[in-house]
């Protein structure tokens, strides 16, 4: 797990271009793209809900004497930052994991704690993702699905989206590019501009 994860590595000399700084890493999990994301000089705040996570990913971060990440437990319907304090937000397949609603409160907090113009970079499951349709319907496009993950097996919430569905999931912002992921063909990729 402690690869660069390629479509935010490829995105690393817009960020340069764009004058980025300071980045939010939603969803951290045990920090790959927080770690690798300072590594290129940005100044990283990674965000998750576990604290397990945060603990693996807080020892990643020493263990490479890191001074440019911190790290905070939260949800990312409530994100604890005041408005306009990052220049960028990236996140790894995580908004996609909650109802529509919480989805929509989530991409509510991201613009909130973006500054003007700055720019968001996220992964999101396609209906033509071969999951789609399997495990219990929550409502349309979300189903609870069983996954494996290292040595556990448990239940996890997964919205699927239309790439019409994905454009109107970011429409305030004032650009936003949806376009399948080379990588992974079942993901969009998301690009958008507040």
């Amino acid at each position: 797990m402690k690869t660069p994860v390629p479509f935010v590595m490829n995105e690393v000399p817009r960020f340069k271009r764009h004058k980025i700084k300071s980045i939010l890493d939603l969803g951290c999990g045990m920090g790959r793209p927080s770690v690798h994301l300072a590594e290129k000089g940005f100044e990283v705040v990674g965000i998750d809900a576990s604290k397990s996570a945060l603990r693996m990913a807080n020892t990643w971060v020493h263990g490479e004497k890191l001074a440019n990440v911190g790290l905070v437990c939260g949800a990312m319907t409530h994100l604890p930052f005041r408005d306009d304090c990052f220049d960028a937000v990236v996140s790894v397949s995580v908004i996609i994991h909650a109802v529509k609603r919480n989805i929509e409160k989530t991409v509510a907090e991201i613009h909130r704690t973006l500054r003007k113009n700055g720019l968001l970079l996220t992964n999101l499951t396609s209906v033509k993702d071969p999951r789609y349709g399997k495990g219990e319907k929550i409502e349309d496009n979300t189903f609870k699905i069983l996954e494996a993950f290292e040595d556990k097996r448990f239940e996890e919430t997964h919205h699927f989206f239309t790439r019409k569905e994905a454009l109107e999931m970011f429409s305030h912002f004032i650009g936003s590019k949806v376009t399948l992921l080379k990588e992974k063909p079942y993901y969009w990729k998301v690009l958008a501009v507040k």
